[in-house]
């Protein structure tokens, strides 16, 4: 008796669950809400994580200690490899936690030490995601470090 009625009771159970809806499209749509939230969630930590990571302070000491930038940066080619736009501002969407850093910076205007042999780095600075801002790290393969805020007008030496 008693099986017979726990049989029942799980038949109604199972009859009101799929039986209460017959729009199976209400079941997607919350779906993609979720996770379209969750996909917002992640862009909003990322966000916040590469703020972080590229924080003056950070990557200065960062490179005074490593002679060398930290991973998460990647040179423009790789980014747009990944499908990075800059002009769309889309590299926490394409590459979340990464930061544009490691192309040869050129000093055509010579504002910056010149010795033979010595090459200078660029990294973006203070990312807060979208589009890139004027901050910039500028470092040498033989230890100089320097910070623009700017955008190349004037430096300040680390």
């Amino acid at each position: 008796m008693k099986a017979k009625f726990l049989f029942i009771a799980i038949l109604a159970i199972f009859t009101i669950f799929t039986g209460c809806s017959n729009d199976d499209s209400r079941a997607d749509l919350n779906a993609s809400t979720v996770a379209l939230s969750t996909k917002a969630k992640a862009q909003i930590a990322a966000a916040s994580d590469i703020y972080q990571l590229t924080n003056e302070d950070v990557v200065v000491d960062y490179v005074k200690n490593n002679k060398k930038l930290p991973n998460y940066y990647i040179t423009k080619s790789v980014a747009q490899k990944a499908g990075w736009v800059a002009s769309k501002g889309n590299l926490c969407t394409v590459l979340p936690g990464k930061a544009i850093g490691g192309d040869v910076f050129g000093n055509r205007e010579g504002l910056l030490p010149k010795k033979t042999g010595r090459t200078y780095y660029e990294a973006d600075l203070n990312y807060n995601c979208g589009n890139r801002n004027a901050d910039r790290l500028i470092m040498s393969n033989d230890g100089l470090v320097y910070v623009t805020k700017d955008h190349y007008q004037t430096f300040t030496q680390k």
